[in-house]
Formats: structure tokens, sequence, C-alpha cells
């Protein structure tokens, strides 16, 4: 009977030890799931010259036209300023981080902060509407692509946003690579 009860606690606590862990895991995923997706944006040690400040291009922003915030957005997202959009933001913002478990609605700040997520991309972005990745992926899934202001990285990362009825980014949607949407 004593050959049975090591064994047998051994395999107890290994159990226990594993559902502890699980719910530590679940707990803290569910509550710091928006710092522990995205990569934090650092300076980068090696440039010494500062990265080119973005200034919008209209002195309203509530009353920015479509292609005026596209502007907007390209910009921000070349020179990494994302706080620079949230003026242009809707009070909830609807943001997705492909193929994670990030993010939801949140407010414009917590959405310009998932958007250091973008740092990953390789410049130079194109935002050209015609450009055929941009194509295909809008053929792929039109709800997170068709209407809205797509940019892609020269590493297939992907970005789009979308403008609600007041020209406000109200949905952002990023994956790391087209390829993952649109093969």
């Amino acid at each position: 009977m004593n050959r049975f009860v090591v064994p047998a606690a051994i395999i107890a606590i290994i159990a226990a030890v594993g559902v502890v862990a699980y719910t530590v895991g679940t707990n803290q995923s569910g509550k710091q799931a928006a710092t522990t997706s995205v990569p934090t944006p650092t300076s980068n040690p090696i440039s010494e010259t500062p990265s080119p400040t973005f200034e919008p291009t209209t002195t309203s922003k509530s009353t920015a036209s479509k292609s005026q915030m596209a502007e907007n957005i390209q910009a921000a997202v070349q020179s990494k300023n994302y706080a620079a959009l949230e003026g242009y933001m809707a009070n909830d913002v609807s943001v997705i981080l492909y193929a994670t478990e990030c993010c939801g609605i949140l407010s414009p700040q917590k959405a310009t902060e998932q958007m250091a997520y973008l740092n990953n991309g390789t410049p130079p972005w194109d935002f050209s509407p015609s450009n055929p990745i941009a194509q295909k992926l809008i053929n792929t899934d039109a709800s997170n692509f068709s209407g809205r202001i797509i940019g892609i990285a020269s590493n297939g990362m992907v970005v789009s946003f979308n403008l609600n009825n007041e020209n406000k980014i109200d949905k952002i949607f990023i994956s790391a690579d087209y390829k993952l949407i649109a093969p």
C-alpha cells in the first residue's frame, strides 16, 4: 500500500500546482490584457535623433474631413506619435489585435496605448487605397477593411481605421501580418 501513496501524493501535488497556475494566469490575463499583449514603446538607444513630431493638418479636430483624417492617421502611424490621434477618436473605440484576446471597447487614451503594437511594423507604411494587399483584405474580410483607412507596413503588418459619421475613429484593427487574414 505504501508504494501507491508516494506516487499518488506526487500526482496530487502536480495537479494542484497546475490548477493554481491556471487560475492565477487566467486572473492576471483578464486584469492586465492591455499591458501584457502589446510591447511598450521604447526609445531607440542607437539613434540620437528624436522622432519627428506629428502636427494635425486641421485647426479643429472635430471638423476634420475624411481626407484630412487619412492624412493625420498616416502621419501619426509613420511618426509613431499615436497620442496625436486621441482628439480624433470617438469616446469609445473598438480595438482588435488580431489573433489575440486584446482589447475590446477602450477610451481614446487606452486605444492609442494599444497602437504601440504598430511599432513592430517596418516602414514604409503604404496607405494607398489601390494597394493590391488592401484590396485582397477588403475582399477577404470586408467587416474589418471595407470603407476603412488601411495601412500596410513593408513587413506585412496591417492596420485599419474606421471613421464614424462624424469622421472620428471608432474602430482600429491591427494584425501582425496580413497573411493571417488573406493568405
